[in-house]
């Protein structure tokens, strides 16, 4: 989400930038994140027991919203050559900190979740409680290395952008792009291990490159070839990703209503396929509610 994000930014930036209307493009990602951020607190409970000792304060959603806020200034103030170094800048910087500051009580380079310089920077600012109570995988510091797939995605935005490069070209770049981070990140391994909850740079860029490598895909198939049809359920998604996000967690329970209309059908498929035609089902319902937005032309955007 974070990658797609930013492969929106050089489209919906233009207009801005082309008229010299910076400010408000400032007003609007900064609004953005703010916005991101509240729906996180919200989303991790805080209106339902306004009890902010014991709430969490990073989010899914607050993580992506910094990360999109930090790449929104890189994108808005740097041409693409720039972008990139800002992109390697951070990862390698987020590198050295990690593995060289030592963290009090455990030294440096120590990659617990107790004993990481990115959890100890959260523990000591971060008001409320953490997810595991020593750590949390969307921690303030790990907005930084989470921004460079954003400014990944904006890169690869800006090549599609770009009507003077032919299409399949376009396309052989993002894979080759895509091959080359999947290479680093494989390599920058053996140094910095790619752990998903630190975002680590290793990580960021193996998931960077599986990012481009499916971006390619999707922009062959569907803009190249114009194959669109089959792809309608992901458009569904696509057009209210944080609808579905907020409403399956902790609205509705789609379970339930799987249960409800598919249980008979779970039962007949008996033990072993149960729990797929379940989740088939669940997976189902929330299409249907996501096509009645559609219909109704309904959109939750920020």
């Amino acid at each position: 989400f974070i990658f797609i994000s930013g492969v929106a930014m050089p489209f919906s930036f233009e207009t801005y930038l082309a008229s010299h209307q910076r400010g408000k493009l400032y007003l609007k990602v900064i609004k953005r994140a703010v916005l991101l951020v509240v729906l996180g607190l919200v989303y991790n409970g805080m209106l339902k027991t306004l009890d902010f000792a014991n709430l969490r304060f990073p989010s899914v959603l607050g993580l992506i919203g910094l990360a999109n806020l930090w790449a929104s200034m890189v994108v808005m103030h740097c041409r693409p050559r720039y972008q990139a170094v800002w992109g390697a800048a951070i990862l390698i910087g987020y590198c050295l900190v990690m593995k060289l500051v030592p963290v009090p009580g455990h030294g440096a380079g120590v990659l617990t979740l107790e004993g990481n310089f990115a959890s100890w920077i959260d523990r000591l600012v971060v008001p409320g409680k953490l997810l595991s109570g020593a750590s949390d995988p969307e921690g303030i510091l790990m907005t930084l290395p989470a921004s460079v797939l954003a400014i990944a995605g904006a890169l690869a935005g800006t090549l599609i952008k770009n009507r003077a490069v032919g299409s399949y070209r376009k396309c052989l770049w993002l894979a080759t792009a895509g091959l080359v981070c999947l290479a680093v990140g494989l390599g920058w391994e053996l140094y910095f291990p790619m752990i998903k909850k630190l975002w680590t740079s290793s990580f960021v860029i193996y998931a960077a490159g599986w990012a481009l490598l499916l971006l390619t895909v999707f922009y062959l198939v569907v803009d190249v070839w114009g194959i669109r049809r089959v792809f309608f359920p992901l458009l569904l998604i696509g057009v209210n990703p944080l609808t579905i996000y907020l409403v399956a967690h902790r609205m509705v329970n789609f379970r339930t209503m799987a249960e409800f209309f598919f249980g008979g059908l779970g039962r007949l498929a008996g033990e072993s396929l149960a729990p797929v035609v379940l989740n088939v089902a669940v997976l189902v319902c929330e299409l249907v509610f996501l096509f009645i937005l559609y219909r109704k032309k309904i959109f939750l955007r920020i």
